[in-house]
């Protein structure tokens, strides 16, 4: 009898170290929302008397996420902020041909800016991913001078 419990023992230990080694959990993933800009620091183009720059929206964790809200904050040589700009749901989707970032993809746009007054931007996105969690990812844009 002891024999048998050594073994019921023994399969039980082995299959909760399967379940804890295989990642089953039962905790559900969060997305991850990585941006990239290129080129960073932008450089001032004078034919088009504009900075353009492209934005790239990556998940790297294996969750969709729906972008819910982009923001740029906008700040001067004194770095205060000074304007801000909010794109919804349907700005994200006219500037990025979609709100929803798939796992694993990417999501781009080309952006361009004019103010000469302002020498940086931080970009702001916000989402709600696949599994219902919120997700925020923050990149700072910098503008070089004319």
């Amino acid at each position: 009898m002891k024999k048998q419990k050594r073994v019921w023992i023994s399969l039980l230990l082995s299959i909760i170290l399967i379940v804890v080694l295989s990642g089953c959990s039962g905790l559900p993933k969060t997305a991850k929302i990585n941006i990239s800009i290129s080129p960073n620091p932008v450089p001032y183009n004078s034919e088009t008397g504009e900075w353009l720059f492209n934005v790239i929206f990556s998940e790297s964790n294996g969750v969709g996420v729906t972008l819910t809200s982009i923001r740029f904050d906008a700040y001067d040589q004194a770095e205060e902020l000074v304007n801000t700009q909010i794109l919804d749901e349907e700005e994200i989707t006219d500037w990025f041909e979609s709100n929803y970032l798939p796992a694993f993809s990417a999501l781009s746009s080309w952006i361009f800016h004019t103010s000469t007054t302002i020498i940086y931007d931080i970009l702001t996105v916000a989402g709600v991913d696949d599994n219902g969690n919120p997700i925020e990812a923050t990149e700072r844009v910098d503008y070089l001078p004319k």
